[in-house]
């Protein structure tokens, strides 16, 4: 079952990340629907990276889960990343490993694959970013720019101010993400931001799909890539 990352025609990690909007899944924020009908409602308005982080599913059950909405995301000329899990990410083909702040290093990770695998990280400060950038992270996501409920263990929201001071400080592609709604799309874009990474702003049963083309039209707006 098991299969190379190369095999779901992800290009090597030169490729510039082409997506603005990086959709991170809860699916308990989409019950009573599915996670695969929210996903494929999201893509069908041209969402173009998710990252799987399902993160309490053992290997089986996350592999049920994954497989189809993998498949959905090459349909769709999607990347997905899972979040950390490197053994179902190869199983399923997806396109790559999203690593959290204190996980293992991106070079170790890098030497289980193929050499072309985009690799994300989440970093909190300066020197967790400078750090993924050595070890050959391909993107970071940056939080919590903004107040968040979701994640008080990270602290206070770090602000636009320190996000732009920190994009200058990494050749990196960083992502905003915390408390990004898309009228603060073009706050962190300003800033230099790549993209926003957003979670709770569009992962919904009701409407998902109009909340990602509200995020996807505020970011063509403001850096045109879709």
């Amino acid at each position: 079952m098991e299969r190379s990352l190369r095999d779901s025609g992800v290009s090597n990690r030169n490729k510039m990340i082409d997506f603005n909007l990086y959709v991170i899944t809860n699916r308990h924020l989409c019950a009573p629907k599915s996670l695969l009908t929210v996903v494929s409602e999201i893509l069908d308005v041209g969402v173009k990276a998710i990252q799987l982080r399902e993160k309490d599913l053992d290997d089986v059950v996350l592999f049920k889960l994954a497989k189809p909405i993998s498949d959905l995301c090459q349909t769709h000329n999607a990347h997905l990343f899972m979040n950390t899990n490197v053994k179902v990410a190869m199983d399923i083909g997806a396109a790559g490993i999203h690593l959290p702040d204190t996980d293992v290093s991106v070079d170790k990770v890098k030497a289980e694959l193929d050499s072309d695998v985009l690799i994300g990280c989440s970093i909190h400060g300066v020197d967790a970013a400078k750090k993924r950038e050595i070890q050959g992270a391909d993107f970071i996501t940056y939080s919590p720019i903004y107040p968040t409920v979701n994640k008080p263990q990270y602290g206070p929201a770090v602000g636009v101010k320190n996000l732009e001071k920190l994009v200058k400080q990494v050749s990196l592609p960083v992502f905003a993400l915390g408390g990004i709604t898309p009228a603060r799309v073009s706050e962190c874009l300003g800033a230099r931001a790549s993209g926003v990474a957003v979670m709770s702003g569009v992962m919904s049963p009701i409407d998902a799909a109009q909340r990602a083309q509200e995020y996807i039209s505020a970011c063509v707006v403001n850096n045109p890539k879709y």
